[in-house]
Formats: C-alpha cells, structure tokens, sequence
C-alpha cells in the first residue's frame, strides 16, 4: 500500500482505470502455468511475468485489469513492495507517446526534470536530496512519460507510479535514511523505503528538463550542454520496457526521440555535496521553465 497509496482518487492515466487484484498464495505455491521464469506474451494484448526466489505471477489482461499473484515471501520481498505491478502497468499503458521509463524526476514549482542514469549512478539519491529540500518527488528509478506526438510544443509529462525509494547503504547514510521504516531489501541489497511524509509526492508534472548523471567529479557540480544526438544515446538507459519486454523498441524509441528533440539535457556529476547537487538540478529547472525569466534576474 505505501508504494501507491498517493494515486488514491488520481484521475486516469491516458483515458484508463488500472484495475488491481492481489491473492497471497500459500508458501508452498509455484506459478506452473508457464514453462518457466520470464516474460510472456498472451493472446489478446495481455501480458505476464513469472518470477522466482521468492516466487511470483503478474498479469494483465486487457478485459480484466492487473492481477498479481504471489506467497508471502515474495509479497513482502523489497523489490515487489517497490515497483508492485510494474511490468503490468507497463505493458498496459505501453506505446509510441506513454511508457514506463528507467528514470527519476523532481519537480520545483510545477516544473520537472527527468533525471537518467545507469543503475547505481545515483538517480536515488539525487532525487531524495532535492524531495529534502522541499522539491516535490515523482519517482527515483520507474516514472511514466507522456508525449504528444503531433506537437511539439507541448512539454511531454511524468507521472509519479511509486512513493518509495531505493537505496544502497552509503546513500542511505548521506541522507540520513537510516531511521526512515524499511518495506525490504532488494536481491541487490538496496534497501527500500517509503517516501516519508513530510516529503511532497507529486502525481503529474510537464517534464522541461533532462538530466543525464555522469560519475563524480572533484569539486562542486556543474551541469554541462547535450547536443541531441548525445541526449538520444545517454536516454539508452532508460530501456527498461524494452528489456522487460513490455513494450517495443520502435515505441520506446519514438518516446525518447521526442524527448532528446523537445528538451534541453545537461551532463550532472554526481556529488556527494548533497546541497550542492540539490542547488544544480534546483537551477537546471528553474532555467528551462522559465529562460528569460534567469536572464533578467542575472543581468540585475
């Protein structure tokens, strides 16, 4: 429930309820309906992913929603209580201008940065230092994005899915995590928290910015130009429908194009200064939304 209690009364996503059924199965359950572990397609636009150790079953079915299946074990493992039903959404929203990115996002004052990275680069903990100092939180490693795709004009949109955060032990120490209630660990050892309520979770917000993490640097951090073509390849991380096979390469490809063509993008070092990351994504954001508005204030 704290994973997706801040979605209570949210209006539809693109026009669609999603529709939940959970059953907690008996400890001795296995999932046999499929050859074994994996993704699979199912006639009729439905979609199932049989998981193991501990074991579990998500599907979706276009005419009955999202159905979760699972023993306790796996119902209480970290990575379940995380992202619950993820590749079901996924695969249910899936297509050329909605998927389910790889990616974080905060949001100051309306405006939103999607913020990518490979696994482990920090997308967490940046996101959790700027939600502590007062920016609203959209997620920190699964968001929704939304595009259109006859205008490019109008700023593509994220979606928050998940209130909670995953977080290896060393960025759980820099944020003073460690106090915060536990959900579980992931099988890679990353504990899993739930966004702590004095933090602001933001449902939806138009993306004006994109930040790529790059590893640390010595000093402060300073934000550095894409070009678009660099955008486009740095966005490779955020594939993660196309590896889960919830989605199509082509759709996932024409969503991050639109991304890489409409936003501005900067290269961020992480650091471990949190004030002095927090304040770079903070100008990062203000900028994009409002450019003029940043010229005038530093010409004065």
């Amino acid at each position: 429930m704290p994973a997706v209690a801040h979605l209570t009364g949210a209006p539809p996503i693109d026009g669609r309820q999603i529709r939940w059924t959970i059953i907690e199965e008996k400890d001795a359950w296995r999932p046999h309906a499929f050859g074994g572990t994996g993704a699979y397609r199912i006639r009729g636009g439905g979609f199932a992913v049989v998981q193991s150790d501990p074991p579990s079953l998500e599907f979706y079915r276009p005419e009955l929603g999202i159905e979760l299946r699972a023993g306790r074990d796996a119902l209480t493992a970290g990575d379940l209580r995380a992202h619950p039903g993820c590749y079901a959404i996924a695969a249910s929203l899936a297509g050329p201008r909605i998927q389910v990115l790889h990616a974080g996002a905060v949001a100051y004052d309306g405006a939103a940065a999607l913020i990518v990275g490979g696994s482990g680069v920090g997308k967490s903990t940046t996101v959790l230092a700027c939600a502590m100092a007062g920016a609203g939180f959209l997620g920190d490693d699964l968001v929704l994005v939304e595009t259109d795709d006859e205008n490019d004009m109008v700023k593509p949109t994220v979606h928050c899915l998940f209130a909670t955060a995953k977080l290896n032990d060393d960025s759980a120490l820099a944020l003073g995590a460690r106090t915060w209630p536990m959900l579980g660990v992931t099988p890679k050892d990353k504990a899993v928290f739930a966004v702590q309520s004095r933090l602001k979770v933001v449902r939806s917000a138009p993306i004006v910015a994109l930040i790529v993490l790059a590893p640390p640097v010595t000093g402060l951090p300073h934000p550095q130009p894409l070009k678009s073509a660099e955008t486009l390849a740095s966005l490779a991380s955020t594939a993660a429908p196309v590896a889960c096979r919830t989605s199509t390469p082509a759709a996932w490809l024409a969503l991050v194009a639109a991304l890489a063509r409409r936003l501005p993008a900067y290269r961020l070092p992480v650091s471990w200064t949190l004030e002095a990351l927090e304040q770079a994504v903070r100008a990062i954001i203000t900028q994009a939304a409002d450019p003029r508005g940043t010229q005038r204030r530093n010409a004065s």
